[in-house]
């Protein structure tokens, strides 16, 4: 009887996980909240520091296959850097359109990557003795870069999962187009990377 039970308990927890996986068709929504590592790369040696902020939003994902989905969302980011105690602080609504690759026995990792734009919403200077000062004018609107990650999955109920992952963005647009105080061969791009967890929900 033991022998039987313990069967049946192994078949049906098989059968549960078949059966959250997600096929051609689907569509899951993905509330998500974390913790951004962010800086600036320069062609130049600015001895800055990583600023740590948040990042909160929700992505989607539309299954073209079992294993390929197509990704975007809107994601409050806070990005920035910290250069000598006087903290950037650049927060954007960023937009990623990437491809998801699923993949893994029952599917539960996956990589993405894609292009992610990223819309400025409001830059600030904090100073070393806590003032803070208006960036906005000086940091260009519209920030463009390549956006990839991995996560990991796992179900939680039949129609839900609870996932981890670490996502990168390299910038590739110019921050500092209307700002000449670095000197005119001075490029600012945004790099970051964040460490997030979330709920999946199959809709």
């Amino acid at each position: 009887m033991k022998k039987i039970l313990l069967t049946a308990l192994c078949v049906a927890g098989f059968s549960f996980t078949t059966d959250a996986q997600n096929d051609k068709g689907d569509f899951t929504l993905a509330p998500q909240l974390g913790l951004n590592l962010s800086n600036y790369r320069s062609n130049v040696d600015l001895n800055n520091d990583l600023r740590v902020a948040m990042v909160v939003g929700v992505t989607g994902d539309y299954y073209f296959s079992d294993r390929w989905s197509f990704r975007t969302g809107l994601l409050y980011d806070a990005k920035g850097t910290d250069v000598e105690n006087n903290i950037d602080k650049l927060n954007y609504l960023s937009i990623p359109l990437q491809a998801n690759f699923h993949f893994g026995d029952n599917r539960n990792w996956y990589v993405n990557f894609g292009p992610s734009l990223n819309v400025l919403l409001s830059a600030k200077g904090e100073l070393s003795d806590g003032s803070e000062i208006d960036l906005k004018d000086q940091v260009s609107s519209l920030d463009i870069g390549l956006g990839y990650g991995i996560g990991y999955k796992f179900d939680v109920s039949e129609n839900t999962e609870l996932f981890f992952q670490a996502q990168s963005f390299y910038g590739l647009s110019r921050i500092n187009e209307n700002n000449n105080d670095f000197g005119q061969d001075v490029k600012l791009f945004n790099i970051s990377t964040a460490i997030s967890a979330g709920l999946i929900f199959d809709l």
